[in-house]
């Protein structure tokens, strides 16, 4: 009989000491995933708040749609900071221009007619000088911090001055398809490649302008 009572006294003793393990496991389990959830919402909200600040500000941009889709994959980076957004936008349109240099350059190499050959030309020119424009853009853009300084306003309307000399050079490379006679599939290739790089620029220069105080 008391053997019979110690062997209960023990099997009470070990189930309760296996309630109080699980009831432990479960708890912590519980705060772990409430943690997780917690953070999952506060970085998704975090997210939807840059998310709108880009929507936003893109939508006072000449081409609202290719300034969201652009500079969609930086809202980590821009966050909600105006500058930041204006300093990415300048480095994206200097990459396109990069880009549609390359292009020019290519088409340079294929068999063109005498005309095609002069449109390329003048285009390529024009496309160097919009890629010299960008970069001293961006090289200015290196020091500027927001403040309301004499020098730094005057640095922002240098900016401003070649960004608007970069939009002339663009819009030349492709005036001359009106006058040349240049095949379809050629100036396809090129408005494509140049049409981006002038959205770029100018959505670029609509935040340079609301920076530039």
């Amino acid at each position: 009989m008391a053997l019979q009572l110690h062997t209960l006294i023990e099997c009470s003793i070990s189930h309760h000491n296996l309630f109080k393990i699980i009831f432990y496991f479960l708890f912590i389990s519980t705060l772990i995933h409430s943690t997780t959830s917690t953070s999952n919402c506060t970085k998704d909200s975090t997210s939807t708040i840059y998310k709108k600040f880009l929507k936003t500000q893109c939508n006072s941009t000449t081409y609202p749609n290719v300034c969201y889709k652009s500079l969609s994959p930086y809202t980590s980076k821009i966050k909600t900071n105006s500058l930041t957004l204006t300093k990415i936008s300048i480095y994206l349109a200097l990459k396109s221009a990069r880009s549609a240099s390359m292009t020019l350059k290519r088409l340079s190499s294929k068999k063109l007619t005498h005309a095609e050959t002069l449109v390329i030309a003048d285009c390529s020119e024009n496309v160097e000088d919009t890629v010299d424009s960008l970069e001293d853009s961006a090289d200015g853009l290196v020091h500027l911090n927001g403040t309301t300084t004499s020098d730094e306003r005057f640095q922002w309307d240098t900016i401003k001055t070649w960004m608007s000399a970069a939009i002339t050079n663009e819009g030349t490379c492709t005036d001359e398809f009106d006058e040349m006679e240049v095949r379809s599939s050629i100036k396809k290739m090129i408005k494509t490649s140049v049409g981006n790089l002038l959205f770029m620029t100018s959505n670029a220069l609509a935040f340079v302008n609301r920076l530039s105080f």
